[in-house]
């Protein structure tokens, strides 16, 4: 009986583990994702870091996160006037305006959603609190041209290893969706 009860509890402690393992995306199917080599971050003193108010040690851990991802993916660092794209993110704190501001920003648009020119390989859900944003945005057009939702689960009792733990897990999933261009070509 105790070897049922224990097994019974691992697998629902598992499968409560693997419950948040999928990160929403949707992407511009008409962006060419085979020619990216190189990304870039905005600076800090740029029009991107005013769409919202986020603790710098939050943006480091944030960023850190993206090098890291982007690296095992073998992109190079760039200049942002030279990246193929820049890699924005918004952490959404239930704050709509700060939302509002974010996508006017990267020229993202949830009512285009709806428009074939947009792609969803998982499903890409309302954005609440607590929710990772990433785009990819191509600096030539001036829009996005790739977003990814995760949620955080951040919590107030998780100190500063958890956190980033949490953040560089939740940027790998989102990352690892990266569309493969292969697969995009063949639709």
């Amino acid at each position: 009986m105790f070897k049922v009860v224990t097994v019974s509890a691992l697998l629902i402690l598992l499968s409560a583990c693997s419950s948040n393992k999928k990160a929403g995306v949707v992407y511009h199917d008409s962006f060419d994702f085979s020619a990216v080599k190189s990304y870039s971050l905005y600076e800090r003193n740029s029009a991107f870091t005013d769409t919202q108010n986020l603790l710098d040690s939050r943006r480091n851990a944030i960023e850190i996160a993206i090098e890291g991802s982007m690296a095992e993916k073998k992109f190079s660092y760039a200049d942002v006037t030279q990246a193929d794209v820049v890699v924005t993110y918004h952490m959404f704190n239930g704050k709509r305006s700060e939302y509002t501001r974010y996508n006017e920003a990267v020229h993202f648009c949830t009512h285009c959603l709806r428009a074939t020119s947009w792609q969803t390989e998982k499903k890409y859900e309302s954005i609440v609190r607590g929710h990772l944003v990433i785009d990819l945005f191509d600096p030539k057009q001036k829009r996005s041209v790739w977003r990814s939702v995760y949620p955080l689960a951040l919590e107030a009792k998780d100190n500063s290893a958890e956190t980033n733990d949490k953040i560089k897990q939740a940027v790998a999933i989102m990352l690892t969706q990266y569309p493969n261009p292969s697969a995009i070509k063949s639709n």
